[in-house]
């Protein structure tokens, strides 16, 4: 399997996408969260590091769409590196963050998303939240589910992308 690969989900805007990040082998929250989601939205993504996490709950949770990239500390499963996923005509760009430095700043990723040609860039590793615009690219790290560094609270993500496809996204305490 490629390190990138590509994923087309059919439905267009507006959505919403639960988004976490580095639970690192603790899959009560993700379960928690699943639960507490299930019905109200249809995508999940998983920023790495115990993908597994989420991915093992996929039988439980059939009607949503479970999508997951590999982090630092994922080995041995067969899921990416990185994915872009399309969503209508959005285009969002999933990665854990560790190949672009993100625990120092924020630069190489912003350059690579623009590379990329994404409209968003969900990304993890550092374990703390953010939210911000670059060049009309929208960025998000839901902090961690699980280990929440730098005095965060556990936390993840809502993505939305609106009928007039704007995308915009918060980060919620668990």
């Amino acid at each position: 399997m490629s390190s990138q690969e590509h994923k087309q989900i059919q439905e267009h805007p507006p959505q919403q996408i639960l988004v976490i990040s580095d639970s690192h082998g603790n899959s009560e929250p993700v379960r928690l969260l699943l639960d507490r989601y299930n019905g109200k939205l249809k995508t999940v993504v998983h920023l790495g590091d115990n993908a597994r996490d989420l991915l093992q709950l996929q039988t439980k949770y059939p009607a949503l769409n479970l999508v997951a990239v590999a982090g630092n500390c994922d080995y041995g499963h067969e899921v990416p590196k990185e994915l872009v996923l399309t969503l209508g005509p959005k285009a969002i760009l999933l990665m854990h963050g560790h190949t672009h430095n993100v625990k120092m700043n924020y630069q190489r990723l912003m350059y690579y998303a623009q590379e990329k040609e994404v409209n968003a860039c969900l990304f993890g590793h550092s374990h703390f939240p953010a939210v911000f615009s670059h060049e009309s690219v929208f960025f998000m790290n839901p902090g961690s589910v699980s280990l929440p560094r730098g005095g965060s609270k556990a936390s993840y993500g809502l993505l939305s992308i609106d009928s007039q496809g704007d995308i915009t996204g918060e980060v919620i305490e668990l």
